[in-house]
């Protein structure tokens, strides 16, 4: 049998989708697992031993017709028995009734559901095993295929050359290598997603006075004048110990740092899932219009995050239904001093597991 799993979307979207990659090589050895990305995302793939091959779309290109023609031609030439539709977007549209696979799964939304033939229903056909409901949701894509048993883990594998790398990239930093390294994840592509940076500068405060912590804030494209406003508001016996400057090329130089931390805390973002996938103890700060579970584990002694009623108690009415509000003043009702609570258990779970 040959597989196309489709995810076109950010980098935890492809992440995440990993498993079902994972789980089609292992419910069938023998058969060929392609995965189909965007450029920028490709690296949460790369060295997975459970896919085959990575199919692999350039941004600055997806709308030359041209370009698109000849990928969505190649992919029909592949001759697959089984797409994997992960993601309602065109290119997964397109995929489907182009490539002439026999069986077509994807979610029951319009109009994407016109490329399918084996229609999955969004959080109907969902099997709920204690995991985000991200990942649930998208185990229900394999339903159709009756696999005798599922590991919804996700994974990101790096090379030994990989981790040395990010080795040599703190110790040129100035990291000491011998005292605890948290990794801080303070911006978001969505700004209703930042927790204030004042308060990630008490937690850091915390961690380095409480601790002996470094902390590592790193920067996407363009967030190095907002995430580099966090040192400061330590006093200057402290700014020692915050890195802040420490430049990655790719998704995956930026793993092979988190692979010499300790702890992750940050926004609910991509580097969150990275974080998990390397099994680094975590917790995210999930913003007022969020949902934690959705891409949190429930109750994950390893994974936790903390929300809005964690601070204002399960019965509390959020003043809006829509989502993705910002709202400063009810964001900072998840105090320093709650989050510091929880990572000191976090901690202290962690330390008696190791």
């Amino acid at each position: 049998m040959k597989y196309l799993v489709v995810q076109t979307k950010q980098i935890g979207d492809v992440l995440i989708s990993t498993a079902l990659c994972n789980n089609l090589k292992q419910h069938d050895p023998a058969g060929e697992v392609h995965y189909l990305v965007m450029d920028y995302c490709a690296g949460m793939a790369e060295g997975n031993p459970n896919i085959d091959k990575l199919l692999i779309i350039e941004k600055a290109r997806r709308n030359e017709w041209r370009y698109m023609k000849e990928l969505l031609m190649g992919i029909r030439r592949e001759r697959y028995d089984v797409v994997i539709n992960s993601q309602g977007q065109m290119i997964g549209l397109l995929t489907c009734l182009l490539s002439g696979a026999g069986l077509r799964i994807g979610f029951d939304s319009f109009p994407w559901r016109l490329g399918h033939n084996r229609i999955v229903r969004f959080r109907k056909d969902t099997e709920h095993q204690g995991n985000s409901t991200l990942v649930d949701d998208r185990f229900s894509l394999l339903k159709p295929l009756e696999l005798a048993q599922e590991d919804r883990n996700y994974y990101l594998w790096l090379s030994e050359a990989e981790k040395q790398r990010g080795r040599e990239s703190l110790q040129a930093a100035g990291v000491d290598l011998e005292r605890p390294l948290v990794a801080m994840g303070v911006n978001s592509l969505g700004h209703y997603k930042r927790w204030p940076i004042d308060c990630f500068a008490e937690v850091a405060r915390w961690l380095i006075e409480e601790h002996n912590a470094q902390t590592l804030i790193y920067c996407g494209p363009g967030e190095e004048e907002y995430n580099r406003g966090l040192k400061p508001l330590l006093p200057a016996a402290l700014q020692a110990s915050v890195f802040d400057h420490i430049q990655t090329r790719s998704v995956r130089e930026l793993v092979g740092l988190f692979a010499h931390c300790q702890l992750f805390v940050g926004n609910d973002t991509g580097p969150r899932h990275m974080a998990q996938a390397i099994s680094l103890p975590l917790l995210t700060i999930v913003a007022p219009g969020g949902d934690k579970i959705i891409a949190n584990p429930v109750n994950h002694p390893r994974y936790q995050a903390i929300d809005i009623f964690d601070a204002k108690g399960a019965d509390y009415q959020l003043p809006t239904q829509e989502k993705d509000f910002f709202d400063e003043a009810l964001f900072r009702s998840i105090t320093p001093e709650l989050v510091i609570q929880r990572l000191a258990a976090l901690l202290a779970q962690s330390q008696a597991a190791d």
